[in-house]
């Protein structure tokens, strides 16, 4: 009987925790930079092809462009890292449940 109560706390604590899913987020992160880093590249590419002295805001574009095309690398990443998490989480939520008899 103790050893189903400490697996039922144990289910009531993974659930909560497996309900959270951060990778999601991450991974939208990573398409919208990513996706704003292709339209960048193509502003600043077509500047550097249409002027033979590429203009002054051209730098700033040019160090935005490269820092969203890091976050959306970093993003992608993180978003990796904590889809193994949650799945780990879930193969543990489901083997709780099929130990307590809840699943087939």
């Amino acid at each position: 009987m103790h050893e189903r109560v400490a697996l039922e706390e144990e289910l009531s604590a993974l659930a909560a925790a497996a309900r959270t899913r951060r990778s999601v987020d991450l991974f939208l992160r990573a398409a919208v930079e990513g996706l704003c880093w292709a339209l960048l590249a193509a502003v600043c590419g077509k500047l550097l092809w249409d002027s033979p002295i590429p203009p002054l805001y051209f730098w700033p574009l040019a160090l935005f462009d490269l820092l969203l095309l890091w976050d959306a690398v970093r993003s992608y990443r993180d978003g990796r890292a904590h889809l193994h998490r949650e799945l780990r989480l879930e193969a543990r939520v489901r083997e709780l449940r099929k130990a307590m008899g809840i699943d087939p």
